[in-house]
Parts: C-alpha cells; structure tokens; sequence
C-alpha cells in the first residue's frame, strides 16, 4: 500500500505512543494478546521503529552565517549610537563651532536600520575631510577645522572611537560570506521503506485494538482516539419579569 509522506512522517510518534501505551496497561496488553498479539509482534514493531529513527534524514541548510549575525548587530548598534551622540556632539559644535556643526550636521539627522549606517558613516566621513582637510570648499578653516575635530575628541569621540564606528560601519555595509555548502543527505529509499514497514505494522495491529477495545481511555492512552472537549452548557433564556396586577384588577379578585 502507498502512503503520502505526510502519513508516513507522522507515524513513528504514533507508533511510539502505541507501544508505550500498550506497555504500560495490562488490561490493554491482556486483550491485545487475546486477539493474536505475541511478544514478537511487539519486539517488530520496535525494531521497525528503531530503523526508522536510525535512517537518515534530508538536512537543510543552516538558516543564518556569523557574517549575516554581525552585520545585523553592527546595524543596530549604529541605530542606537546616532540619536544620543548626534544629540550631543551637534549641541558641543553648534555652540563652540558653529561653522563646523553647520558643515558636519548638513541634511544629517538621527535614522533608524540602514538609513542609521548611513548617517554615521556621512558624519565620520566629515570628520576626516575636517582632520585631513581635503575639502577644497573650506581651504581657509584647515586650521579652526582641526580644531573642532579635536574638540570633540574631548568629549570622547577620539580617534580610537572614529575607528571602532568605521569598524561597524564597514561590517554593516557587508559583504557577509553566503551559506557554506551543504553535504545534502537525500531522503533515501531506505528511511521511505523503513517508515512503510513501520506503518503497515502501526496498521495491523492499530486496526485490531480498535476493534477489540471498546473502552475509550485505553484507545486515548494509545493514541487511537482523542479526549472530547467539555460542552458548554447553553445559557439559561432570560425569564420576562412578572407586572404587577393594577388597581382595577385587584378589585375584580
């Protein structure tokens, strides 16, 4: 008989809560034997399902690489450092160096994701045209430039902080190596004719208890029948509330 994978997949864990359940009541196992159920129809099955555990599977590749983890932590350390060091270095510069905020904080604001990779790598960008002066529009400020570049290295972003930024830039900007290749171990014709012995044994003797077992706890315990769920009971029809007889009417009684 053919079976689809799907009925096939499923039939070790059934397989396996047949077996135990059967162990584990003797009134199951009594009325199992009446029907023709010896100790080597037990020990098949087990072995069946033993093979079955033991044949091999298809395997997937792994879902992630270290390079992809770093890139998406550089990422979002880059998207936390932005907003407050921003914040803080615009406020030093516009004060001290207002030529200079106006030159590293054009069109630059705090972003989230990517756009954050982006900022920061901009922003240290400026910083080093300002340190190296190489920006030919500002010959005249090399000197006020490097000032304010040391300034800020005051206030903690020196150069040894510039570079672990350029770091996590450059890790976020990638390349990330791809996925190593898989040894594919193929779902093999030994593992899909293993779980058809497994499941033409589930068969024979799930269909027997079935048909000699008539009480439903044992069928649950060995995975044959399900628990029902609790009915609700209906809730009670509202009673309409009783008028009081008028006046006239209690005259009448």
């Amino acid at each position: 008989m053919e079976y689809s994978n799907e009925v096939l997949e499923a039939t070790p864990e059934r397989a396996t809560k047949f077996l135990t359940g059967m162990g584990a009541v003797a009134a199951i196992r009594t009325a199992m034997a009446d029907a023709g159920m010896t100790d080597d129809d037990i020990l098949e099955g087990r072995t069946l399902l033993l093979d079955v555990l033991a044949a091999p599977r298809k395997t997937s590749a792994p879902p992630d690489t270290d390079d992809a983890r770093a890139q998406r932590a550089a990422t979002t350390e880059l998207d936390q450092w932005d907003e407050p060091n921003f914040a803080r270095y615009g406020a030093a510069l516009r004060r001290r160096h207002p030529d200079v905020y106006v030159y590293v904080f054009k069109d630059l604001a705090p972003s989230t994701g990517t756009a954050a990779v982006q900022g920061v790598a901009t922003f240290l960008t400026r910083l080093d045209a300002l340190e190296n002066g190489t920006d030919s529009d500002r010959a005249g400020a090399k000197q006020s430039d490097k000032k304010a570049v040391a300034f800020l290295a005051t206030r903690g972003l020196d150069k040894a902080e510039r570079k672990r930024l350029k770091g996590l830039v450059d890790v976020a900007l990638g390349p990330t190596s791809p996925l190593p290749p898989q040894a594919e171990i193929p779902e093999t014709t030994r593992r899909h004719e293993a779980l058809s012995r497994l499941r033409g044994w589930f068969d024979e003797w799930s269909t027997t208890a079935r048909a000699v077992i008539k009480k439903r706890g044992y069928l649950i315990r060995l995975g044959l029948a399900s628990r029902k769920a609790p009915q609700r009971k209906a809730p009670a029809a509202p009673t309409e509330p009783v008028e009081p007889a008028d006046e006239a009417d209690a005259t009448d009684l």
